[in-house]
Protein backbone atom coordinates (compact mmCIF):
# COMPACT_ATOMS: atom_id res chain seq x y z
CA UNK A 1 0.00 0.00 0.00
CA UNK A 2 1.10 3.60 -0.64
CA UNK A 3 2.96 5.63 1.77
CA UNK A 4 4.47 9.26 1.61
CA UNK A 5 7.95 8.87 0.43
CA UNK A 6 10.82 10.67 1.25
CA UNK A 7 14.20 10.98 -1.12
CA UNK A 8 17.47 13.02 -0.20
CA UNK A 9 19.57 14.64 -2.73
CA UNK A 10 22.71 16.78 -2.33
CA UNK A 11 23.41 19.85 -4.36
CA UNK A 12 27.54 20.23 -3.61
CA UNK A 13 29.24 23.45 -4.75
CA UNK A 14 32.89 22.31 -6.12
CA UNK A 15 35.23 24.74 -6.02
CA UNK A 16 38.38 24.53 -8.38
CA UNK A 17 40.06 26.32 -11.51
CA UNK A 18 35.80 27.17 -12.37
CA UNK A 19 32.66 26.53 -10.59
CA UNK A 20 30.64 22.87 -10.96
CA UNK A 21 27.20 21.92 -10.02
CA UNK A 22 27.35 17.90 -8.97
CA UNK A 23 23.93 16.60 -8.03
CA UNK A 24 23.97 13.14 -6.23
CA UNK A 25 21.75 11.07 -7.35
CA UNK A 26 18.34 10.59 -4.91
CA UNK A 27 18.21 7.59 -2.62
CA UNK A 28 15.47 6.30 -1.16
CA UNK A 29 15.67 6.59 3.31
CA UNK A 30 14.72 4.09 6.05
CA UNK A 31 10.94 3.84 6.73
CA UNK A 32 9.57 5.91 9.61
CA UNK A 33 10.89 6.24 13.00
CA UNK A 34 7.67 6.79 14.17
CA UNK A 35 4.20 7.74 13.36
CA UNK A 36 1.56 9.39 16.07
CA UNK A 37 -1.98 9.90 14.90
CA UNK A 38 -4.50 12.94 16.43
CA UNK A 39 -8.26 11.99 16.01
CA UNK A 40 -8.92 14.60 18.77
CA UNK A 41 -11.05 16.34 15.82
CA UNK A 42 -14.02 15.21 14.40
CA UNK A 43 -13.13 16.69 11.12
CA UNK A 44 -9.77 16.14 10.48
CA UNK A 45 -6.98 13.64 11.18
CA UNK A 46 -3.31 14.79 12.13
CA UNK A 47 -0.17 12.78 11.31
CA UNK A 48 3.17 13.49 12.19
CA UNK A 49 5.96 11.05 11.32
CA UNK A 50 9.43 11.34 12.38
CA UNK A 51 12.37 10.33 10.13
CA UNK A 52 15.87 10.19 10.00
CA UNK A 53 17.60 12.12 6.97
CA UNK A 54 21.07 11.68 5.87
CA UNK A 55 22.36 14.90 5.08
CA UNK A 56 25.53 15.88 3.58
CA UNK A 57 27.13 19.14 3.84
CA UNK A 58 25.40 22.15 2.09
CA UNK A 59 21.72 22.29 -0.03
CA UNK A 60 20.27 18.94 0.10
CA UNK A 61 16.65 18.51 -1.72
CA UNK A 62 14.04 16.34 -0.14
CA UNK A 63 12.07 14.57 -2.23
CA UNK A 64 8.28 13.86 0.05
CA UNK A 65 5.44 12.28 -2.27
CA UNK A 66 2.29 11.20 -1.61
CA UNK A 67 0.71 8.95 -4.70
CA UNK A 68 -2.60 7.57 -3.80
CA UNK A 69 -2.30 8.77 -0.54
CA UNK A 70 -5.34 11.74 0.51
CA UNK A 71 -2.68 14.19 2.46
CA UNK A 72 -4.35 18.17 2.30
CA UNK A 73 -0.68 19.64 0.88
CA UNK A 74 -1.31 22.73 1.86
CA UNK A 75 -0.97 21.53 5.64
CA UNK A 76 2.42 19.61 5.46
CA UNK A 77 4.87 20.80 7.65
CA UNK A 78 8.35 20.03 8.63
CA UNK A 79 10.69 20.86 11.39
CA UNK A 80 13.92 19.85 12.29
CA UNK A 81 14.37 18.51 15.73
CA UNK A 82 18.09 17.30 16.09
CA UNK A 83 19.57 20.58 14.91
CA UNK A 84 16.92 23.12 14.67
CA UNK A 85 18.68 25.96 15.36
CA UNK A 86 21.65 24.70 12.72
CA UNK A 87 19.84 23.06 9.75
CA UNK A 88 17.00 25.28 8.03
CA UNK A 89 14.88 24.79 5.37
CA UNK A 90 15.30 27.38 2.16
CA UNK A 91 12.08 27.19 0.30
CA UNK A 92 9.46 24.50 -0.76
CA UNK A 93 8.52 23.70 -4.90
CA UNK A 94 5.88 21.71 -5.61
CA UNK A 95 6.26 19.57 -9.00
CA UNK A 96 3.65 20.50 -11.52
CA UNK A 97 0.87 17.41 -11.95
CA UNK A 98 2.59 15.40 -9.42
CA UNK A 99 1.20 14.78 -5.48
CA UNK A 100 4.73 15.76 -4.32
CA UNK A 101 6.42 18.11 -3.09
CA UNK A 102 10.71 19.07 -2.46
CA UNK A 103 12.21 20.63 0.35
CA UNK A 104 16.14 22.55 0.11
CA UNK A 105 17.33 21.77 3.48
CA UNK A 106 20.69 23.35 4.38
CA UNK A 107 22.84 21.61 6.56
CA UNK A 108 26.55 22.78 7.89
CA UNK A 109 27.83 19.37 7.89
CA UNK A 110 27.18 15.78 6.93
CA UNK A 111 25.01 14.28 9.59
CA UNK A 112 21.81 12.68 10.29
CA UNK A 113 18.89 15.24 11.02
CA UNK A 114 15.45 13.65 12.71
CA UNK A 115 12.29 15.77 11.17
CA UNK A 116 8.70 15.64 12.29
CA UNK A 117 6.38 15.87 9.30
CA UNK A 118 3.25 16.66 9.74
CA UNK A 119 -0.06 16.78 7.67
CA UNK A 120 -3.56 16.32 7.60
CA UNK A 121 -4.96 12.94 6.44
CA UNK A 122 -8.27 12.09 5.05
CA UNK A 123 -10.30 9.13 4.68
CA UNK A 124 -9.43 8.10 8.12
CA UNK A 125 -13.27 7.76 9.73
CA UNK A 126 -13.59 7.56 12.75
CA UNK A 127 -17.42 6.67 14.95
CA UNK A 128 -17.90 6.14 18.46
CA UNK A 129 -20.55 3.60 19.48
CA UNK A 130 -21.65 2.88 23.44
CA UNK A 131 -22.99 0.18 25.19
CA UNK A 132 -25.31 1.35 28.21
CA UNK A 133 -26.51 -1.69 30.45
CA UNK A 134 -28.68 -0.84 32.67
CA UNK A 135 -29.45 -2.56 36.27
CA UNK A 136 -32.75 -4.07 37.12
CA UNK A 137 -33.67 -1.14 40.10
CA UNK A 138 -32.46 1.14 36.93
CA UNK A 139 -30.52 3.56 39.52
CA UNK A 140 -27.24 2.86 37.93
CA UNK A 141 -26.08 1.03 34.41
CA UNK A 142 -22.56 0.13 32.85
CA UNK A 143 -21.06 2.10 30.40
CA UNK A 144 -18.80 1.01 27.25
CA UNK A 145 -17.41 3.19 24.89
CA UNK A 146 -16.23 1.25 21.31
CA UNK A 147 -13.79 3.23 18.93
CA UNK A 148 -14.49 1.86 15.45
CA UNK A 149 -11.87 3.24 12.80
CA UNK A 150 -11.75 2.81 9.31
CA UNK A 151 -8.70 3.54 7.01
CA UNK A 152 -9.51 4.34 3.63
CA UNK A 153 -7.17 7.55 3.01
CA UNK A 154 -4.56 4.75 1.03
CA UNK A 155 -1.67 4.75 4.15
CA UNK A 156 -0.98 1.95 5.86
CA UNK A 157 -0.30 3.47 9.61
CA UNK A 158 2.01 1.22 11.42
CA UNK A 159 2.79 0.90 14.61
CA UNK A 160 0.63 4.08 14.88
CA UNK A 161 0.71 6.13 18.33
CA UNK A 162 -3.21 6.94 18.17
CA UNK A 163 -4.52 9.60 20.20
CA UNK A 164 -8.53 10.30 20.58
CA UNK A 165 -8.74 13.03 22.59
CA UNK A 166 -9.22 11.77 25.76
CA UNK A 167 -8.10 8.69 27.95
CA UNK A 168 -4.29 6.78 27.40
CA UNK A 169 -2.86 6.82 23.97
CA UNK A 170 -2.23 3.38 22.53
CA UNK A 171 0.07 1.81 19.35
CA UNK A 172 -1.93 0.32 16.83
CA UNK A 173 -1.24 -0.76 13.20
CA UNK A 174 -4.28 0.62 10.94
CA UNK A 175 -3.90 -0.89 7.10
CA UNK A 176 -5.15 0.59 4.62
CA UNK A 177 -9.29 -0.53 4.27
CA UNK A 178 -9.03 -2.40 7.21
CA UNK A 179 -11.98 -1.46 9.83
CA UNK A 180 -10.88 -1.40 13.85
CA UNK A 181 -13.16 -1.59 16.75
CA UNK A 182 -11.39 -0.94 20.13
CA UNK A 183 -12.96 -0.59 23.36
CA UNK A 184 -11.95 3.44 24.31
CA UNK A 185 -13.45 3.38 27.91
CA UNK A 186 -15.77 1.56 30.63
CA UNK A 187 -17.20 3.07 33.65
CA UNK A 188 -19.02 0.91 35.70
CA UNK A 189 -21.76 1.78 38.28
CA UNK A 190 -22.64 5.01 36.74
CA UNK A 191 -25.84 6.41 38.26
CA UNK A 192 -28.44 7.44 36.38
CA UNK A 193 -32.13 9.02 36.75
CA UNK A 194 -35.19 8.20 35.15
CA UNK A 195 -36.97 11.42 33.55
CA UNK A 196 -40.11 12.01 31.83
CA UNK A 197 -40.26 14.94 29.50
CA UNK A 198 -43.80 16.47 28.44
CA UNK A 199 -43.49 19.36 26.36
CA UNK A 200 -46.19 21.90 25.99
CA UNK A 201 -44.96 22.50 22.27
CA UNK A 202 -45.01 18.99 21.33
CA UNK A 203 -47.44 16.69 23.79
CA UNK A 204 -51.38 17.59 23.49
CA UNK A 205 -52.66 19.49 26.34
CA UNK A 206 -55.55 17.81 26.85
CA UNK A 207 -55.51 13.67 26.76
CA UNK A 208 -59.08 13.08 26.64
CA UNK A 209 -59.40 14.36 23.23
CA UNK A 210 -57.18 11.89 21.97
CA UNK A 211 -58.01 8.53 20.20
CA UNK A 212 -55.41 6.39 22.03
CA UNK A 213 -53.59 7.07 25.54
CA UNK A 214 -51.03 9.74 25.36
CA UNK A 215 -46.81 8.13 25.24
CA UNK A 216 -44.61 10.74 27.23
CA UNK A 217 -40.80 10.32 26.40
CA UNK A 218 -38.98 8.13 29.29
CA UNK A 219 -35.41 8.71 29.39
CA UNK A 220 -31.87 7.87 31.51
CA UNK A 221 -30.30 11.08 32.54
CA UNK A 222 -26.55 11.25 33.12
CA UNK A 223 -24.42 13.98 34.06
CA UNK A 224 -21.31 14.49 32.80
CA UNK A 225 -19.03 15.22 35.72
CA UNK A 226 -16.71 13.82 38.16
CA UNK A 227 -19.52 12.92 41.11
CA UNK A 228 -21.08 10.58 38.26
CA UNK A 229 -17.75 9.09 37.24
CA UNK A 230 -17.21 10.76 34.11
CA UNK A 231 -16.58 14.71 33.76
CA UNK A 232 -12.80 13.91 32.27
CA UNK A 233 -13.87 14.82 28.73
CA UNK A 234 -16.24 15.67 26.56
CA UNK A 235 -19.02 12.72 25.18
CA UNK A 236 -18.33 12.72 21.37
CA UNK A 237 -21.31 11.81 19.50
CA UNK A 238 -22.15 8.48 18.77
CA UNK A 239 -24.75 5.61 18.24
CA UNK A 240 -26.16 4.74 21.73
CA UNK A 241 -27.31 0.89 22.52
CA UNK A 242 -29.70 0.23 25.58
CA UNK A 243 -29.99 -2.77 27.79
CA UNK A 244 -31.35 -3.50 30.94
CA UNK A 245 -30.41 -6.65 33.45
CA UNK A 246 -33.06 -9.56 33.28
CA UNK A 247 -33.47 -12.60 35.59
CA UNK A 248 -33.27 -12.68 39.55
CA UNK A 249 -29.73 -12.28 39.47
CA UNK A 250 -29.51 -10.07 36.97
CA UNK A 251 -27.71 -12.90 34.72
CA UNK A 252 -29.45 -11.65 31.51
CA UNK A 253 -29.81 -8.96 29.31
CA UNK A 254 -32.94 -7.09 27.61
CA UNK A 255 -32.20 -4.77 24.29
CA UNK A 256 -34.47 -1.70 25.16
CA UNK A 257 -33.59 0.84 22.50
CA UNK A 258 -30.71 3.01 20.59
CA UNK A 259 -30.58 6.28 20.94
CA UNK A 260 -27.82 9.19 19.57
CA UNK A 261 -25.46 10.92 22.04
CA UNK A 262 -25.03 14.27 21.29
CA UNK A 263 -21.71 16.21 21.61
CA UNK A 264 -22.02 16.54 25.78
CA UNK A 265 -19.21 19.09 27.36
CA UNK A 266 -17.99 18.65 31.12
CA UNK A 267 -20.71 19.51 33.68
CA UNK A 268 -23.40 18.66 30.80
CA UNK A 269 -26.65 16.67 31.05
CA UNK A 270 -26.78 13.67 28.43
CA UNK A 271 -30.40 12.31 28.13
CA UNK A 272 -30.62 8.95 26.66
CA UNK A 273 -34.29 8.00 25.14
CA UNK A 274 -35.49 4.19 26.19
CA UNK A 275 -39.05 4.68 25.11
CA UNK A 276 -42.49 6.21 26.44
CA UNK A 277 -44.37 6.13 29.61
CA UNK A 278 -49.00 5.79 29.30
CA UNK A 279 -48.51 5.89 33.59
CA UNK A 280 -48.34 9.55 33.84
CA UNK A 281 -51.11 11.36 32.44
CA UNK A 282 -50.88 14.80 31.94
CA UNK A 283 -53.95 17.96 31.42
CA UNK A 284 -53.23 21.66 30.79
CA UNK A 285 -55.41 24.11 30.14
CA UNK A 286 -55.35 28.15 30.06
CA UNK A 287 -57.76 29.30 32.57
CA UNK A 288 -57.74 33.24 31.27
CA UNK A 289 -56.14 34.96 28.15
CA UNK A 290 -57.24 38.13 28.46
CA UNK A 291 -56.27 41.43 26.60
CA UNK A 292 -55.03 44.28 28.44
CA UNK A 293 -53.78 47.88 27.26
CA UNK A 294 -55.26 47.87 24.06
CA UNK A 295 -53.55 50.03 21.58
CA UNK A 296 -55.30 51.46 18.17
CA UNK A 297 -54.60 52.87 15.14
CA UNK A 298 -56.49 55.89 13.17
CA UNK A 299 -58.41 53.38 11.55
CA UNK A 300 -59.59 51.39 15.45
CA UNK A 301 -57.55 48.62 14.44
CA UNK A 302 -55.78 46.82 17.15
CA UNK A 303 -52.25 47.09 16.58
CA UNK A 304 -50.78 46.24 20.18
CA UNK A 305 -51.60 45.25 23.49
CA UNK A 306 -50.70 43.30 26.39
CA UNK A 307 -51.95 39.98 28.00
CA UNK A 308 -52.84 37.89 31.27
CA UNK A 309 -52.52 34.77 31.22
CA UNK A 310 -52.68 32.10 33.49
CA UNK A 311 -52.20 28.44 32.79
CA UNK A 312 -53.61 25.13 35.25
CA UNK A 313 -51.70 21.36 34.66
CA UNK A 314 -52.53 18.63 36.31
CA UNK A 315 -50.50 15.62 36.57
CA UNK A 316 -51.61 11.81 37.56
CA UNK A 317 -48.82 9.46 38.16
CA UNK A 318 -50.61 5.81 38.08
CA UNK A 319 -47.21 4.15 38.72
CA UNK A 320 -46.63 2.19 41.53
CA UNK A 321 -42.92 4.06 41.93
CA UNK A 322 -42.25 7.61 42.40
CA UNK A 323 -41.05 9.22 38.57
CA UNK A 324 -39.39 12.24 37.87
CA UNK A 325 -41.38 14.66 35.59
CA UNK A 326 -39.51 17.54 33.11
CA UNK A 327 -42.23 20.02 32.34
CA UNK A 328 -41.69 22.27 29.60
CA UNK A 329 -43.47 25.76 28.73
CA UNK A 330 -42.83 27.93 25.91
CA UNK A 331 -43.67 31.65 26.47
CA UNK A 332 -43.47 34.04 23.29
CA UNK A 333 -42.31 37.46 22.97
CA UNK A 334 -41.46 39.56 25.89
CA UNK A 335 -43.03 38.30 29.02
CA UNK A 336 -43.46 38.51 32.45
CA UNK A 337 -44.14 35.95 34.87
CA UNK A 338 -46.04 36.88 37.82
CA UNK A 339 -47.35 33.84 39.69
CA UNK A 340 -45.93 30.35 39.95
CA UNK A 341 -47.13 27.61 42.28
CA UNK A 342 -43.33 25.87 41.74
CA UNK A 343 -40.04 26.45 41.76
CA UNK A 344 -38.78 26.99 37.47
CA UNK A 345 -35.66 27.53 35.77
CA UNK A 346 -35.42 29.75 32.67
CA UNK A 347 -33.50 27.89 30.30
CA UNK A 348 -33.78 30.52 27.62
CA UNK A 349 -35.79 33.50 26.89
CA UNK A 350 -38.83 31.87 25.51
CA UNK A 351 -38.47 28.63 27.75
CA UNK A 352 -39.11 27.68 31.33
CA UNK A 353 -38.55 23.98 33.04
CA UNK A 354 -40.14 22.72 36.25
CA UNK A 355 -38.40 19.64 37.35
CA UNK A 356 -41.58 17.66 39.35
CA UNK A 357 -41.18 14.66 42.08
CA UNK A 358 -44.32 12.92 40.75
CA UNK A 359 -45.09 10.68 44.03
CA UNK A 360 -46.31 7.17 43.11
CA UNK A 361 -50.15 6.52 42.95
CA UNK A 362 -50.70 10.35 43.01
CA UNK A 363 -53.80 11.00 41.27
CA UNK A 364 -57.60 12.12 41.57
CA UNK A 365 -57.37 14.35 44.65
CA UNK A 366 -53.82 13.05 45.27
CA UNK A 367 -52.43 14.61 41.90
CA UNK A 368 -49.91 17.69 41.12
CA UNK A 369 -51.30 20.50 40.27
CA UNK A 370 -49.30 22.92 38.42
CA UNK A 371 -50.21 27.06 38.37
CA UNK A 372 -48.30 29.78 36.18
CA UNK A 373 -49.76 33.49 35.54
CA UNK A 374 -47.88 35.38 33.35
CA UNK A 375 -48.31 38.57 31.22
CA UNK A 376 -47.23 39.07 27.63
CA UNK A 377 -46.13 42.77 26.62
CA UNK A 378 -46.51 44.50 23.71
CA UNK A 379 -48.35 41.60 21.51
CA UNK A 380 -48.61 42.82 17.93
CA UNK A 381 -50.08 38.96 17.62
CA UNK A 382 -48.14 37.73 14.81
CA UNK A 383 -45.17 36.18 16.84
CA UNK A 384 -44.17 32.68 16.40
CA UNK A 385 -45.50 30.34 19.00
CA UNK A 386 -41.84 28.61 19.04
CA UNK A 387 -38.33 30.22 18.64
Amino acid sequence: MNTPIILPALLALLLAAGTAHARVKLVALPERARVAVSLAHPDATLVEEERLLTLQKGVNQVDFSWRGVQIDPMSIQVRMLSHPDKVQVLNTSYPPNENALIWEIASPSAQEERVRISYLLSGLSRDVVYKAVAEPDEKSLALRNYLRLRNDSGEDLTDAEISIGYGTDFKKTIAHEEILELLSEKVDALPIKKVLTWDAALLPWDPEYQKQTVGIPLSYVIQNDKTSKLGVHTLLPGKARLFIKTGEKGDGVAFTGEDWVPLTPVDRELKLYIGQSRDVKVTQRKIKDDKTNIRRNNNNQIVLYDTDEELKIEIENFKKDPITLLLIEHIPGYWKLEKSSHEYKRKDAFTIEYELSLPKESSGNKKTVVTLKYSRINVQGNEPQTY
